[in-house]
């Protein structure tokens, strides 16, 4: 013990303070060692001291008793076992550097809720390309493309959150097979990460769900760390979160994996254990070795995978399906609508909206928006009688909407050189519109302005050739 220590620990005894860590002290738990060469070694304390007297004021606003606390440890009966004994796998590599993975094979009729995994071998790059907004992926090839999700000790990112499971899916002749790569201890992930840098470089795709954002730059920064080149670098990347909420956000409001597969997959789950405490059983399976609790661990993670196979199937056939056949909720095909349009597929836009019109009941706040985008794509596609009409019907139907109004009469005046109609548009408009509450935004007084510079127009034209009794605009 170096004096330095020693003098810390009179002064400690002296003044009577104790650890941070002793306020609340953990039950004993027996700890099985990974190999049986290895011994145990006592952990050594560390931490911050508190007085006794303040470490009891702090029980108390914690409402902590010694003698009834509780920690985070999972406790389970019996002796603890290591993760071979709970899910079926091997370790990969030699005894001083390896990891634990669970190879999994599915035939392609194996479903997830109502959607068999071969679905997704039947993907085009058109439908993906489209769903995603991505043109790169255009040539999106199923049988070359992994299906990614991790599990980690964090969702903060950075270099202290680690990837403790790493799952790659991928279709292999005529079955799916799943590799679940998994951290025994942090010293496995060097193994881990030079296995993974093998089998990544045959695929050309990966599909996610929000790993954009979060698992591809986590993976990226674990292959920096250990100086490993990232193997997925030029690979496409099919984020489902974002073509999910493209299409199902505005019937289902929540895009969460769990609730796209109760609601679009028809996928209820059995025996599994939420998101966030899973961080929390891998670090208590670090502490007491027991991979017990880590088994609905992996259930959740391999559904997670095996659910990214069925919605890249069903979304791209849905899409697919002539005359969206396959989406069954108006708030459904009018985002496929929608979708067109932000990709500048005006044409399909265009065939999808008139398509949609046609069906017999529709709420009119959505019959209002379709109109609204069928506008729009029709003069994009410079369609101009059709946009025309586009603006026409929804003046008539929506009279009070300020954009129908001055789409319809900029029509008229600048295509017609109707500007008695075009006056008469956005009057009706504006009267609608003042006679119900709250009529004031920029749209209302663009129009205002607009029926402003029509009738001066108008009175100008008429001076000009009242003197020589012309033909006036208005009669």
């Amino acid at each position: 013990m170096s004096d330095d220590k020693k003098q810390l620990d009179a002064l400690k005894a002296k003044l009577g303070l104790m650890r941070a860590t002793d306020i609340v002290p953990k039950p004993e738990t027996k700890r099985v060692q990974r190999s049986s060469h290895t011994h145990a070694q006592p952990e050594e304390k560390s931490g911050g001291v508190l007085s006794n007297a303040l470490a009891a004021q702090l029980r108390a606003r914690l409402g902590l008793d010694a003698a009834t606390t509780t920690t985070d440890v999972a406790h389970t009966d019996g002796e603890p076992v290591e993760i071979d004994a709970v899910v079926p796998g091997a370790c990969i590599g030699d005894d001083d550097y390896a990891f634990f993975r669970c190879r999994t094979c599915y035939p392609l009729d194996h479903a997830i809720g109502d959607i068999p995994l071969g679905d997704a071998l039947r993907c085009a790059g058109r439908e993906i390309a489209l769903s995603a907004c991505d043109e790169s992926l255009l040539g999106f090839d199923p049988r070359t493309t992994c299906f990614m999700d991790t599990e980690t000790t964090g969702l903060a990112g950075g270099a202290g959150t680690v990837a403790f499971l790493v799952g790659v899916g991928y279709f292999d002749a005529s079955q799916f097979v799943l590799e679940q790569c998994f951290l025994r201890d942090y010293d496995d992930e060097g193994a881990m990460l030079d296995y993974l840098a093998d089998k990544l470089t045959r695929f050309s795709a990966v599909v996610s769900y929000n790993g954009k954002s979060f698992d591809m730059p986590l993976l990226r920064a674990r292959f920096v760390q250990h100086r490993i080149p990232f193997p997925l670098e030029d690979a496409g990347h099919y984020d489902l979160v974002h073509a999910a909420r493209r299409v199902w956000k505005q019937r289902l409001k929540s895009c969460t994996l769990g609730n796209i597969e109760k609601e679009v997959l028809g996928l209820r789950r059995h025996g599994d254990v939420p998101g966030y405490l899973i961080p929390q059983l891998w670090l208590n399976y670090l502490d007491a070795r027991d991979a017990r609790p880590l088994a609905p661990v992996f259930y959740h993670h391999e559904m997670d995978i095996l659910s990214l196979v069925a919605l890249t199937g069903h979304l791209a056939q849905a899409l697919a399906a002539k005359d969206g056949a396959d989406f069954h909720h108006a708030e459904d095909r009018l985002s496929v609508v929608r979708l067109y349009v932000k990709n500048k597929q005006y044409d399909a836009a265009i065939a999808e909206a008139q398509r949609f019109l046609e069906t017999s009941r529709i709420p009119d706040a959505l019959r209002r928006e379709c109109l609204t985008l069928l506008g729009k794509s029709c003069k994009r596609a410079g369609l101009y009688e059709d946009m025309a009409a586009a603006w026409a019907l929804m003046h008539e139907e929506f009279p009070h909407d300020a954009f129908a109004a001055a789409e319809l009469a900029k029509y008229k005046e600048h295509q017609e050189r109707d500007f008695t109609g075009a006056i008469e548009v956005c009057k009706e408009t504006l009267a609608q519109i003042e006679a119900m509450p709250a009529a004031s935004d920029f749209t209302v007084s663009a129009l205002r302005g607009r029926l402003a510079r029509l009738e001066g127009k108008q009175a100008r034209l008429r001076n000009k050739y009242a003197s020589e009794d012309a033909f006036f605009l208005d009669e």
